[in-house]
């Protein structure tokens, strides 16, 4: 959750005028909102911050609509006595992230948020541990300094002092160079918000902006040193759980990098002997955020509710059981399963914008709801693909299209580490 909204508050900041033009903001601005007060209710004192409502594995047992639920709302949380750096500092930069959102709108929010930032930054480094030790589920498994470097770097660019800039400068050798760029691996992130700096003339920053261009390069086709291979219909393909998680974050952070060098008068990266402009890095971007709409073998959508042709049978309770309006009578954990889980029709309700996890290594799809790593939606899939989207608003396809087009040539590797795990 922290992790979609400091996603949906990069988009806000770098995008602004792109989003507005499609009448947007207001609604970005509410959902990041909405998504901080909750956060900052969690956060009841200095070393204290709740991780979790609910149990997983009960959860998990139940299929049940959001009003007929009865599962335990157990409560978790972290402390110094049992921290969890990762998710802490991942609160601490969505509070960063969404304060120079609201900066110019609402001064004393935003105020309030970078406090509260500057607070969990330093419970996150001061009692270093592992969320992996303390979490009931959906733990950490790269360890935590990836978000220390993340929430620094937002601290920084909200104003928070320069002191969050040396701790990204005296902990640089943290700075790993990852292929993925998702809730569990922000490496890339940082290291683009931290290249941008040394770009801007911080000359110390160096490692940050090498890291950032070999992310790139282990995403490009036509890389010496690529690593994340593309399906036969051009989709990147890093895993198969979720791989649309995955490659929203890649398009993402691609556009926020192409921006980024774009604005320091830089052509682009040079990945061995090969040389990507920032057109090119651009247009693969794109012809990421266009295969998720529809242009792929199957000419499906993998955003329901988007197109002619698009996922009927999500994994999601809510859109997969009739509401209480159609059926006022309560649905109980087994009822789901057996009444409505596992028959093959389309779900009664069309959760409109959400993102699948997608199709396997062969662009295929099964519409299945129990299928639930190909056909399950998250939070953090949308709030990545809302940057990549509005990066694209008013931009020149036929320009982008013919660039990624060129032919490219390469032979020389660059030494990157895979470190997705």
């Amino acid at each position: 959750m922290a992790f979609s909204l400091t996603l949906l508050s990069w988009a806000a900041i770098e995008y602004p005028t792109q989003i507005s033009s499609a009448n947007q903001l207001p609604h970005l601005q509410r959902a990041i909102r909405w998504g901080t007060n909750f956060l900052i209710r969690a956060h009841t004192s200095t070393t204290t911050l709740y991780t979790q409502v609910g149990d997983g594995n009960a959860d998990h047992q139940c299929w049940e609509r959001p009003e007929d639920m009865d599962t335990p709302r157990t409560l978790y949380k972290i402390t110094s006595n049992s921290p969890g750096s990762e998710v802490a500092a991942e609160v601490a930069a969505a509070f960063a992230a969404a304060s120079i959102v609201f900066k110019n709108i609402d001064s004393n929010y935003s105020a309030k948020l970078l406090r509260r930032s500057q607070s969990l930054f330093a419970f996150a480094d001061k009692y270093r541990g592992s969320y992996q030790a303390s979490c009931p589920f959906y733990c950490s498994y790269s360890g935590y300094q990836d978000e220390l470097l993340w929430a620094a770097a937002w601290l920084y660019k909200a104003g928070g002092g320069n002191n969050y800039l040396n701790y990204a400068l005296n902990n640089q050798g943290w700075s790993q160079c990852p292929s993925e760029f998702s809730w569990d691996n922000k490496f890339a992130g940082a290291q683009i918000l931290l290249a941008k700096e040394f770009l801007n003339g911080k000359s110390n920053l160096e490692k940050f902006k090498k890291d950032a261009d070999s992310f790139v390069c282990a995403l490009m086709p036509g890389s010496s040193s690529v690593q994340i291979k593309t399906t036969p219909g051009g989709l990147l393909f890093f895993r198969d759980s979720s791989n649309l998680q995955y490659v929203s974050g890649a398009t993402m952070v691609l556009f926020m990098y192409s921006k980024v060098l774009d604005a320091a008068g830089k052509e682009g990266i040079t990945c061995g002997s090969v040389n990507f402009s920032t057109s090119k890095i651009k247009a693969f971007a794109k012809s990421q955020v266009d295969y998720i709409l529809g242009n792929n073998p199957l000419q499906m959508s993998y955003m329901v509710g988007f197109g002619n042709k698009y996922p009927t049978q999500l994994h999601h309770r809510a859109s997969s059981l009739p509401s209480i309006y159609n059926h006022p009578a309560r649905v109980g954990c087994n009822d789901g399963y057996s009444s409505w889980y596992s028959i093959n029709n389309p779900n009664p309700n069309t959760h409109v914008g959400a993102i699948v996890g997608g199709p396997n290594s062969g662009d295929q799809f099964v519409d299945s709801r129990s299928d639930y790593s190909h056909s399950e939606p998250t939070t953090y899939m949308n709030a990545a693909f809302v940057g990549s989207v509005a990066a694209l608003i008013g931009q020149n396809r036929r320009q982008i299209n013919s660039q990624f087009n060129e032919p490219i040539l390469c032979d020389k590797q660059i030494s990157t580490k895979n470190v997705s795990q």
